[in-house]
C-alpha cells in the first residue's frame, strides 16, 4: 500500500541526511549537485511518496514495450491523454514499460498507465510510491490501483443487438486481440449473450492472430454466418478487405459492424457502422482520476465508460 502523502524536502533530507538546499536543487535536476546525488534524491523522494509542488506536474505515460507496434487503438488514446494533459498544464513524458526505471531520474508526480498487461502497473506501484491509473487494463484495489475502461459489455451489446435488431440470428465474433484485459471482458459478454438469448448453435467465437482473413472469412460465409462483429479499430479494414476478395458483398451478403476509425470509416464504401471508444472521456476521466490520487483523496472504485454506436450502411436485413 502507499505511504500517506504530504512528505516534503526536510523529511528526505532527513532520511538520506542531506542538506536541504542540497535536496531541493537536487529535485530541481541543478548542475551544482551531481548525477549521482540527484538520482539518489529522487529515487528516495519516488519511493517515500513525494510530489513536488509547482505549478506543472510532471507526469509519465506508459506505453506497451518498446517491441510492439502502436495501432489505431493506443494512438487515439494518447491523442486524447496529449489534448487533455495539455488543457491542465502538465508537463508529460511517453515511457516504454520496459524502460520504466527510467521513473528513477526523474521527480515524477504521477503515471497513467496505457501498458495494458496488467503486470507493469503493479510492479511500478510495488516500487515507487506515486499515484498511478490505468486506462483499459485490469485493475488492483489491495494496491490502490484503480482503472477508467471502457465498458466491454455496452460494446457487444451495442453491436450485436444492432444486428440482432435487423434479424440476423448466425452471427460471428472476430478479434485479433489476443489475450489482453478487455478482449478477454468482451469475449466473455459475447458467449453471454449469445447464451442469453439461445443462439449457442448458431453464433461463433473466433480468435486468431493473422493480417488476412480470407479462409475465416469464407468458411464463414459457408457456415451460413450473415453477420459479423469485427474487434478492434485496426480490423474492420482488413476484414472488409478479406470480404471484397472473396466476393462476398458488405451489407448484402454479409453485414460487418467493427470499431470506429475516426474520419476513416464514414468514408469507406459502404461507410461503416461502427462502435467507439470514447477517448476524450476515457482520458478526461483518467487524469481526474490521478488528480484526486495526487492530492491525498480515496479513490473507492473503477470508472467505467460506455461506447457509442455509429450506425451507416454495413448493416442489412440477411439475405434469405
Amino acid at each position: 500500500m502507499r505511504k500517506p502523502s504530504g512528505l516534503g524536502v526536510r523529511e528526505i533530507a532527513k532520511k538520506l541526511n542531506l542538506n536541504i538546499s542540497t535536496v531541493s536543487r537536487a529535485l530541481n535536476r541543478s548542475y551544482l549537485v551531481s548525477k549521482e546525488t540527484t538520482e539518489l534524491v529522487i529515487r528516495t523522494a519516488n519511493e517515500m511518496g513525494y510530489h513536488k509542488q509547482r505549478t506543472k506536474k510532471s507526469i509519465i505515460v506508459l506505453l506497451p514495450a518498446s517491441h510492439v507496434k502502436l495501432a489505431w487503438y493506443t494512438l487515439n488514446l494518447i491523442n486524447a491523454l496529449k489534448e487533455c494533459l495539455s488543457q491542465r498544464e502538465y508537463f508529460w513524458e511517453f515511457v516504454n514499460s520496459d524502460r520504466i526505471d527510467i521513473i528513477q531520474e526523474r521527480s515524477i508526480t504521477g503515471i497513467i498507465s496505457l501498458d495494458f498487461s496488467g503486470r507493469i502497473a503493479r510492479a511500478v506501484c510495488e516500487k515507487y510510491n506515486i499515484p498511478l491509473v490505468c486506462i483499459n487494463d485490469a485493475s488492483d484495489h489491495t494496491d490502490n490501483v484503480f482503472s477508467v475502461n471502457s465498458d466491454a459489455a455496452s460494446a457487444i451489446n451495442l453491436s450485436f443487438g444492432c444486428l440482432y435488431d435487423y434479424g440476423h440470428r448466425n452471427i460471428a465474433y472476430v478479434t485479433t486481440s489476443g489475450l489482453s484485459y478487455t478482449a478477454e471482458k468482451r469475449k466473455n459478454a459475447f458467449l453471454k449473450i449469445v447464451s442469453e438469448r439461445g443462439l449457442e448453435q448458431s453464433c461463433v467465437y473466433i480468435s486468431e492472430h493473422v493480417n488476412a482473413y480470407h479462409g475465416i472469412i469464407s468458411n464463414l460465409a459457408k457456415q451460413g454466418i450473415t453477420g459479423i462483429i469485427a474487434d478492434g479499430e485496426s480490423s474492420g479494414l482488413l476484414i472488409m478487405n478479406s470480404l471484397d476478395i472473396c466476393k462476398i458483398s458488405v451489407p448484402e451478403k454479409m453485414s460487418l459492424i467493427t470499431w470506429e476509425l475516426p474520419y476513416i470509416s464514414a468514408l469507406v464504401s459502404p461507410a461503416l457502422t461502427t462502435v467507439e471508444q470514447n477517448f476524450p472521456l476515457l482520458a478526461e476521466k483518467a487524469v481526474l482520476m490521478l488528480e484526486s490520487q495526487i492530492r491525498g483523496e480515496s479513490v473507492s472504485e473503477d470508472i467505467s465508460v460506455p461506447y457509442r454506436l455509429h450506425l451507416r450502411n454495413s448493416v442489412t436485413v440477411p439475405v434469405e
